[in-house]
């Protein structure tokens, strides 16, 4: 496969999945402010702008509906819901053969109804039904390349980059909320309950955990489900298992060693994780081994991209341009 045609499948996977992220944590949020006081609600979108990894629509301005506007409509900001699927609609387009007819028709509708949404008042003014609207059209994205796509090279690559931005995205969530799972009253109180059904919405995660834990919420266990569930499509070591099963799909495809260093790279964080438990977690070092999870899944994007985007032979100059 050409290393512009896996790049544009990894990237497309990639921007869909942080649409789909971002629509869920803002969506979530808004909801929860509702019965909060602005001093509580500033607190909570300075967390959701942190642990989106992005920035504030200006420094130092992080009022909750410039905020929610900032990452639902600007397209000054490259981590929107609109950025993100406008840039991975053109990364669709860029490689239009390798996939179906009907994940592209889906893709560019999506597209075309977050464009028109960009100058709709009534959708800027109560934007729910907006971001109700990406999430169920990324859902159906989903289904339909897990129906239509051929299950070889390009749809590892897909798989690849959705799983890489699950992974660092549900470690980003956990790591904001770290001094909440230290302390020992929180989930306690009913705004404690509120908080972390929050954060299992946040990753469409309530449903399933109430199905391995019952309906009480505890930080410990919204941290263990989250961070290491073998079972749960948006749990840390889910998708670090997914990323290396498609490396060595891609491997085995190629006939060669190119992704030594990328397999070697998910294969330790996969390991890390194996050999975590609650009880190694639920001190001072969490924050530091959230960080370095984090931090690893950053060199399995790196050495995914080092293998099959950026070849060794490529001349320097274009590697740093890229």
């Amino acid at each position: 496969m050409l290393s512009r045609v896996a790049d544009s499948l990894y990237w497309m996977s990639r921007y869909v999945e942080r649409a789909e992220h971002t629509s869920r944590i803002v969506e979530v949020n808004l909801k929860q402010m509702l019965d909060e006081s602005p001093e509580v609600s500033g607190r909570r979108w300075d967390r959701v702008v942190n642990c989106l990894r992005t920035d504030p629509p200006k420094k130092g301005d992080r009022e909750a509906w410039n905020v929610a506007t900032w990452l639902m409509f600007d397209l000054a900001n490259p981590d929107s819901i609109a950025s993100c699927v406008a840039s991975a609609r053109e990364n669709a387009r860029q490689v239009r053969e390798s996939i179906s007819t009907e994940m592209w028709e889906t893709l560019n509708r999506l597209h075309l109804f977050v464009k028109k949404s960009l100058s709709d008042t009534v959708v800027r003014r109560d934007p729910h039904e907006f971001l109700k609207s990406v999430k169920r059209e990324i859902h159906v994205l989903h289904g339909i390349a897990d129906s239509t796509v051929v299950q070889g090279e390009g749809w590892m690559f897909l798989q690849a980059g959705k799983n890489v931005e699950r992974a660092a995205a549900t470690t980003a969530l956990l790591a904001e909320h770290v001094q909440d799972f230290l302390a020992e009253d929180m989930g306690a109180a009913a705004d404690g309950f509120l908080h972390w059904v929050g954060v299992l919405r946040s990753c469409t995660a309530f449903e399933a955990y109430t199905k391995t834990y019952t309906a009480e919420v505890r930080p410990a266990r919204v941290l263990e489900f989250l961070l290491l569930s073998p079972i749960f499509p948006r749990s840390v070591r889910y998708c670090v298992n997914t990323i290396r099963r498609s490396i060595e799909s891609i491997e085995l495809e190629h006939g060669t060693t190119r992704g030594a260093k990328a397999l070697k790279a998910s294969r330790r964080l996969e390991s890390l994780l194996d050999f975590l438990s609650i009880e190694d977690l639920m001190d001072q070092t969490l924050r530091a081994r959230l960080t370095e999870i984090e931090t690893m899944c950053g060199h399995v994007h790196k050495a995914i991209e080092d293998a099959y985007v950026f070849y060794e032979s490529t001349p320097a100059e274009i590697r740093g341009a890229a």
